[in-house]
């Protein structure tokens, strides 16, 4: 059941051009097709993703945003950047996934900062994290690095989570360890092209005997990518990552723009980070985690065509929440948020209409997690 202060939570199909009519029956756990008019495949109305920009850009307000180091409970410095109106009244987080980096919002940022503040930060091992001692790159300690940068950065109000891939994980790990912040400070959740588990059962779109035979072989080929994590200048790597986007983060043919962003968020992350995360991914399991999230309106977005966490892995999500709406993108890979932006945008935008109402009940978060 949705709490009183929510509307009900029905779906609307993305035309191309605009919002227009209900999809679905609106019941939990649902599969909603979003299409565009044209069906061409091209990244949303031929919009590219924008390009990363070393330093901090400014709003649409003109204002630039700001930045700042979050001290994780191990020691370990979060990079956060903050952006948007500081008196909005509804804060999005979005966490990204493994071999990310927080570049990879720049169309969701750009779009949501004149509407709400907008917090993006680089996961431990990323980008400009710190990395931390060995065995930390778990996901319950994922968990526990958003909740630091939610009483540290966002320390009142309604929030809305949004979490891609592994970031999704970091949402149900908070929501293992705090399930009393789901529907008291957390309004609303967006678990975009995720997984609560099952993972080491993914094939990748490979023959299932093949991924069979491969899987005993990652951890030293992850061992052999991690001893060198230089990347600039080495054509092998070069190539294998060209490779991986092409297989891997779109499913339709996007524009040279939208392909190179996705090459250069991979880029962002040493190549160990793989090593580091691979066996904790593998063994997740966060289905106990979602009984936290059953009251309050969640969005479950992933494209058709994603090979790394499969349809399958978000309808297993979606039918573990009464409250979730299931939004399935046709000709769409992994990384969804660079290939459709204008649909995942429109997506979030009505998630955040849903929850972004002053409401007493949204109390301060505790000093400490």
């Amino acid at each position: 059941m949705l709490t009183d202060r929510h509307e009900a939570w029905t779906g609307q199909v993305w035309t191309g051009q605009a919002c227009s009519g209900e999809a679905g029956t609106g019941q939990a756990g649902t599969g909603e097709v979003w299409t565009d008019q044209a069906g061409t495949g091209e990244a949303t109305g031929r919009r590219s993703a924008a390009p990363m920009r070393a330093g901090r850009a400014a709003g649409p307000d003109g204002a630039a945003g700001s930045s700042r180091i979050v001290v994780a409970d191990d020691g370990v410095e979060l990079y956060v950047t903050v952006d948007g109106p500081a008196d909005a009244e509804t804060t999005l987080v979005f966490c990204h996934g493994l071999s990310s980096c927080l570049e990879c919002w720049e169309n969701q940022r750009t779009f949501f900062a004149g509407r709400a503040r907008v917090v993006t930060y680089d996961q431990r091992g990323h980008n400009r994290s710190g990395r931390g001692s060995a065995g930390s790159a778990t996901v319950a300690q994922l968990g526990r690095d958003l909740c630091r940068i939610l009483v540290e950065v966002v320390p009142a109000g309604p929030v809305i989570l949004v979490g891609h891939s592994m970031g999704g994980m970091a949402i149900m790990a908070l929501a293992q360890a705090h399930p009393e912040l789901f529907g008291r400070r957390i309004a609303g959740v967006a678990l975009l092209a995720t997984s609560a588990g099952g993972l080491g059962g993914v094939t990748l779109g490979l023959p299932a005997c093949g991924a069979r035979l491969l899987r005993p072989l990652v951890p030293a080929l992850l061992r052999l990518l991690g001893d060198d994590p230089a990347r600039p200048g080495r054509p092998a790597v070069d190539e294998l990552v060209q490779l991986l986007v092409r297989r891997y983060s779109y499913a339709s043919q996007v524009p040279s723009s939208v392909r190179e962003a996705a090459v250069r968020v991979i880029c962002s992350a040493p190549a160990q980070v793989f090593r580091d995360y691979y066996p904790a991914l593998m063994a997740y399991d966060g289905f106990a985690a979602l009984a936290a999230l059953r009251e309050i309106p969640i969005l479950v977005m992933v494209g058709r065509d994603d090979l790394v966490t499969p349809v399958g892995h978000s309808e297993a999500i979606a039918g573990a929440l009464s409250s979730a709406r299931l939004v399935v993108l046709p000709k769409t890979g992994h990384n969804l948020m660079l290939e459709r932006p204008l649909v995942v945008n429109t997506a979030l935008g009505r998630l955040l209409r849903l929850v972004a109402r002053p409401e007493p009940a949204f109390r301060e978060l505790p000093t400490a997690c």
